[in-house]
């Protein structure tokens, strides 16, 4: 028996309602959320909202006077710096991310995905998340780093760990983060005193040499582990939520498969429908407006992605799943300074991944799925489905 998500229609009917009715609201927290599109848009885009507030705290096990090993590490992330060390940082790692740089991969990319699917096994049944969606982009981002392959399985528990502490922040989340950046942490400070071992042209190499210039010693260190985290959350969601998508669609998978040069457009409406990330926070500066609702300066403001990619002011029928929508601008990604750095590398990662599944396809049938409860991520736990692929 298919086991849907609880609440996705009542979800969508809730964002809607909100973009209409309360498209900006305050949180008893003080939080303030934006779900209409071009809100978002501004949020995201205007250098004047900052990633982090002025001499904030991040609560993750510890104090001010002794912080955890999992808050130095979010502190030492790109994603949560702001000019100029934002600048700085993100230069040092973009090289090896430019679409020149990205498209040298396409050989090692298509090798891992036709070696995984070959081997699905022979009854046609598949747990599609972790046997598929997860490894490929674990896999692909494990050799740019120079992260041993065999590794991959204890990279799994990691990954999961630490994204249900960032998401939940829950106590026992973030006991259990804290045990996970330690052990992450030792792991990569063991592949750097050894990269002379690694790949001569892995990341882990190639990034060492930009130490004392553009990094410090620990943003080199928790770079390299925000890499391989970032490296394949976002795909791994990507690839799973879109497998479900055609399955739910039949008539869609249909056309797919005869008209194959829609599929950068399919891949763009997943992304829309289902955003992987779906919300990104930023603090305000000043006193700002969005859509009447004053916002005092020194607030979190938190931009709803998937709300905003369902906005019906922007999007046609924003609740279906249409291939051949024409090219939205969905900001699945992120936009401004902080759009997603592995861009590039995700769209080749989808793009090579549903090239070599979709000729093969036979036959595909959901039997199970399930929505992890987090609010972070569109992420499936699992989905279990059948297929039946060509030779």
């Amino acid at each position: 028996m298919i086991k849907k998500p609880t609440s996705a229609g009542v979800l969508h009917a809730q964002r809607h309602r909100l973009q209409f009715n309360a498209p900006v609201f305050c949180s008893p927290q003080g939080v303030v959320y934006l779900t209409r599109f071009d809100d978002c848009l501004r949020l995201l885009s205007d250098p004047s909202f900052v990633r982090t507030a002025p001499g904030s705290h991040l609560p993750f096990m510890g104090d001010e006077q002794r912080p955890g090993v999992l808050e130095i590490m979010i502190s030492q992330w790109m994603v949560f710096m702001d000019p100029p060390d934002h600048s700085r940082v993100r230069k040092a790692f973009a090289a090896a991310f430019s679409p020149r740089a990205i498209k040298l991969l396409e050989g090692v990319v298509r090798e891992q995905v036709r070696r995984l699917l070959n081997q699905w096994p022979a009854d046609g049944r598949l747990e599609a998340v972790n046997d598929f969606a997860f490894l490929l982009p674990v896999q692909v981002i494990s050799v740019m780093l120079g992260v041993p392959l065999a590794d991959v399985p204890r990279i799994h528990i990691w990954a999961m760990g630490l994204t249900n502490a960032l998401d939940s922040a829950e106590p026992q989340a973030l006991i259990d983060g804290e045990e996970v950046a330690c052990e992450l942490t030792d792991y990569f400070r063991l592949l750097i005193a050894r990269r002379h071992e690694l790949p001569r042209d892995c990341l882990i190499n190639s990034l060492a040499a930009s130490v004392g210039e553009n990094l410090t010693e620990d943003e080199y260190l928790y770079g390299c582990l925000f890499l391989l985290w970032a490296g394949h959350e976002t795909t791994k969601n990507w690839l799973a939520s879109g497998i479900l998508l055609l399955a739910q669609h039949p008539q869609q998978l249909a056309r797919l498969k005869a008209q194959p040069e829609l599929l950068n457009d399919a891949l763009e409406e997943m992304l829309r429908v289902e955003s992987p990330l779906q919300k990104l926070s930023r603090w305000s500066t000043e006193n700002v407006t969005f859509s009447g609702f004053k916002v005092p300066a020194g607030t979190q403001v938190t931009a709803m992605i998937g709300a905003a990619n369902r906005d019906p002011a922007i999007f046609i029928n924003p609740d279906s799943f249409d291939i051949s929508r024409s090219k939205s601008s969905h900001i699945a990604f992120g936009t401004g300074i902080h759009h997603c750095l592995g861009i590039w590398l995700a769209r080749l990662e989808a793009r090579i991944a549903f090239e070599e599944l979709l000729p093969r396809l036979q036959q595909l049938e959901v039997v199970e799925y399930r929505w992890r409860d987090i609010s972070a991520f569109r992420s499936l736990e699992w989905l279990h489905i059948k297929v039946q692929l060509s030779c």
